[in-house]
C-alpha cells in the first residue's frame, strides 16, 4: 500500500473521492454480495458430491471466514473454508481441500479465457500494458532477479521439508482424502449449475468494475469491454501473494488504465472504490460469520448421506 500510494497527492485524492458517484457503488456491492451468495451454491454443488448433506448456512459462513482469513495470511483462506466445515460438519479436511482445488483449477481456466479473449480484442491496449508497465519496469530491476529467486526458492524448501515431516504418518489419508475431493470435478451430476453459477460469479465482478468505472468522472468515457480488460488486470492484483490484494491490486488497476490516458492519481481512486467498497463487506460478513462459528457447538455425527440429483 505504501508503494502503491506513496507518489499520489492526497488533496487530488480526496477531492477525486468527493467526485463519485456512490449511487453505483452501493449497487456494484449489492452485485458482489451476490457473487459471494454464487460461489457459496457453486462450492455446495461439489460438497454434495462427497456424499455429505452440508446446510447453505455452514458453506456460506466457511467462505466468508476464509475470506477474512485472507486478509491476515495471503491465500490461508482456502484451507481455513475447509477447516471449518470440518469442525462444523465432520467432513474430512482432504475432502474438502480437494473441492477447493477443483474450483480454483474452473476459476484459473476461465481467467484464462477472459485474457485471452482480452488479448484477441484489446490487442493494442494490453500489449501497451505489458510492454510500457510490467516488461520495460521488469528489465529496468532484472538485476534483483536472481537474489528474489534464490529467496524464494529457499522459503519453499522450508515449507516443504516442514510440511513432509508434520504429515509423514498421515500420507495415505491426506492423498485418499485429496483425490475423493479432486473426483468431484468429474462425478458431480449438476455440472451444468455448477458452470452456471461460474459465470455468474465472473459476471458479477464483471459489472461490480463496470459499475465503479462509470461512478468516477475519469472513468465513465470507458465502455464494457474496458471494464473487462481491468477485471483481468485486477483479477492478478488479488492472486499475487499480498493480504486481500491491498496494494497490488491498487498498483495493476492504476497501471493498467494509464493505458487509456487515465492520471495515476485517477487509477488509484478507481481502485480504492473498487476494492475497498468490496473488502469492507467483506470484513463484515466475514466477522458476522466468524461470531457464529465461534458460538457453534460441535456435532457429534459425521455427516450425513445425500442422494444426487441427475
Amino acid at each position: 500500500m505504501y508503494i502503491a500510494f506513496k507518489s499520489v497527492d492526497f488533496d487530488k485524492f480526496i477531492s477525486g473521492l468527493h467526485s463519485v458517484d456512490y449511487r453505483l457503488v452501493v449497487i456494484s456491492v449489492i452485485i458482489g454480495i451476490l457473487g459471494y451468495v454464487f460461489r457459496v451454491l457453486r462450492w455446495k454443488i461439489l460438497i454434495d458430491s462427497l456424499g455429505c448433506g452440508v446446510s447453505i448456512k455452514n458453506v456460506y459462513n466457511a467462505i466468508m471466514i476464509g475470506y477474512l482469513a485472507n486478509f491476515t495470511i495471503p491465500r490461508i483462506g482456502e484451507i481455513i473454508r475447509c477447516s471449518v466445515l470440518k469442525k462444523t460438519d465432520r467432513i474430512d479436511f482432504e475432502k474438502t481441500l480437494g473441492t477447493v482445488i477443483v474450483e480454483r483449477c474452473y476459476d484459473l481456466i476461465f481467467l484464462l479465457f477472459f485474457l485471452v479473449f482480452v488479448v484477441v480484442i484489446r490487442f493494442k491496449v494490453f500489449g501497451a500494458f505489458i510492454s510500457e508497465k510490467i516488461y520495460q519496469p521488469l528489465i529496468e530491476k532484472i538485476s534483483t532477479i536472481p537474489i528474489l529467486l534464490i529467496i524464494t526458492a529457499t522459503v519453499i524448501a522450508v515449507v516443504i521439508a516442514f510440511f513432509i515431516f508434520y504429515i509423514r504418518k498421515r500420507t495415505g489419508k491426506i492423498i485418499n482424502g485429496l483425490i475423493s475431493g479432486l473426483k468431484t470435478g468429474i462425478v458431480m451430476k449438476n455440472r451444468k449449475k455448477f458452470l452456471i453459477y461460474t459465470i455468474l460469479i465472473y459476471l458479477c465482478y464483471w459489472l461490480t468494475g463496470f459499475l465503479v468505472l462509470k461512478a468516477i468522472p475519469a472513468t465513465s468515457f470507458l465502455n464494457a469491454m474496458d471494464a473487462l480488460f481491468l477485471f483481468v488486470v485486477g483479477a492478478f492484483g488479488w492472486v499475487i501473494p499480498a493480504q486481500g490484494g491491498f496494494g497490488s491490486y491498487h498498483i495493476l488497476v492504476a497501471l493498467g488504465l494509464g493505458v487509456y490516458g487515465v492520471s495515476y492519481e485517477d487509477g488509484i481512486i478507481v481502485a480504492t472504490i473498487a476494492h475497498e467498497s468490496q473488502v469492507i463487506f467483506m470484513i463484515l460478513l466475514g466477522v458476522v460469520s466468524l461470531a457464529a462459528f465461534l458460538g457453534f457447538r460441535k456435532k457429534t455425527k459425521t455427516c450425513t448421506k445425500v442422494k444426487q440429483n441427475k
